[in-house]
């Protein structure tokens, strides 16, 4: 998952300044059976793989994820397979601190053992990997739409990425206030969580949208809540919604993901209370 090898000097450029979890803790470190809105960082790595080789992979981050619930290792996060477009996976760690998110790293690197075995992992891992890119975002509250969650619950997630056009990220914001309103009114039972990001490629224009699903059919709701709000909204301001927006966003873009129990390491409480799902290895 590679969370834990953040170089201490890379580390100390990050403390200079993105998750689906809550208070001062990590992403999947919240008890299943409790809602929660996300906290306020999401640590993100996106790991892309060359073809045919997702088994071998997920056996090393198995074998990673055994180790570290062996050392009792205090971060945990979600991993998830790419539905949609290439062959990757995503790993998510939630957290309310720079401060912690430093003493979950120095936490983790000060158990050797663990260590030995990750870096070993790692270097098994690189033939399989075309690249690994990292990025922190942050929560934006204000541009997030529905009540909190209970992420333990959860199976599936869409994410849909907008690069905006530089010096639009005001007038971004603001379209995505409108269109909040909108959905408010028309659309009560929608739901999603929005980040912007602030460290790594893109960083300063590019905002994720998350929206976590229970199952697929949320897929089919999606669709059928968007003729909804089509009808509520009216032709005329939906069409100033889309220029505002389109005015506003250089590309964007759209994929499905598959939470993966075998390459997760979240709290026991999680497995204890869907073993058929996050006991899977």
């Amino acid at each position: 998952m590679k969370f834990h090898s953040i170089s201490f000097a890379s580390l100390c450029l990050v403390l200079a300044g993105s998750t689906l979890c809550p208070n001062p803790t990590a992403l999947a470190q919240q008890e299943a059976g409790q809602v929660h809105s996300p906290s306020k960082y999401l640590y993100v790595s996106n790991v892309e793989l060359k073809p045919n080789l997702s088994s071998a992979f997920a056996k090393l981050e198995s074998d990673e994820i055994q180790a570290m619930r062996a050392a009792n290792a205090p971060t945990h996060y979600v991993g998830m397979w790419s539905i949609t477009g290439a062959s990757r996976v995503l790993f998510l760690r939630g957290f309310d601190s720079f401060a912690d998110l430093q003493k979950g790293h120095d936490e983790t690197m000060a158990m050797s053992k663990l260590e030995d075995t990750l870096k070993t992992d790692d270097v098994a891992e690189a033939p399989l990997i075309v690249k690994r890119l990292s990025s922190i975002y942050s929560y934006e509250k204000d541009l997030s739409l529905g009540a909190p969650i209970d992420l333990s619950k959860m199976r599936f997630m869409r994410i849909l990425l907008f690069h905006v056009r530089s010096g639009h990220g005001q007038d971004f914001q603001h379209v995505l206030k409108l269109f909040i309103k909108a959905y408010q009114s028309s659309v009560p039972e929608a739901r999603w969580a929005m980040f912007e990001k602030m460290y790594g490629v893109g960083s300063g224009n590019t905002y994720m949208l998350a929206t976590p699903m229970e199952s697929l059919s949320v897929v089919d709701a999606m669709h059928e809540n968007g003729k909804k709000f089509r009808d509520s909204v009216g032709e005329d301001q939906l069409q100033m919604l889309r220029n505002s927006l389109s005015a506003a966003v250089e590309s964007e873009d759209a994929s499905l993901f598959a939470f993966g129990p075998g390459i997760s390491y979240v709290p026991d409480s999680w497995i204890s209370s869907s073993p058929d799902f996050w006991g899977k290895k």
